[in-house]
């Protein structure tokens, strides 16, 4: 079983990565800032709660990232994908796997 220690770190490293590849797309001009902070802002909230471990966070923040999720779909699979697109939706993918699994490991730390 995966340590809460090791769990904490691929959690915020699978956050900042999905941050990052994002921030690109506002580099090269393909989204505003102001669209890029629409986007981060619920994905803030929600991380404040996660690091607090509260359960009810990780269940509803499934189903923000199953939007993330559709919305990034969309861009993948429309006419062209584009390359950061296609890692958002690789990071999208990977964080929810991690966060439906983050209850159960926070139940196996106590």
């Amino acid at each position: 079983m995966i340590s809460i220690a090791n769990y904490r770190l691929l959690t915020n490293l699978l956050f900042i990565s999905l941050f990052v590849s994002k921030f690109i797309n506002v580099i090269q001009q393909r989204i505003d800032i102001l669209m890029y902070i629409f986007w981060a802002l619920p994905l803030l909230i929600f991380y404040i709660f996660l690091s607090k471990f509260v359960i009810r966070a990780y269940q509803w923040f499934c189903f923000l990232l199953i939007i993330y999720f559709l919305s990034c779909s969309l861009r993948v699979f429309g006419t062209t994908a584009y390359w950061l697109d296609i890692i958002e939706l690789f990071l999208i993918c990977s964080l929810f796997i991690n966060i439906m699994y983050g209850p159960r490991i926070i139940n196996n730390m106590n």
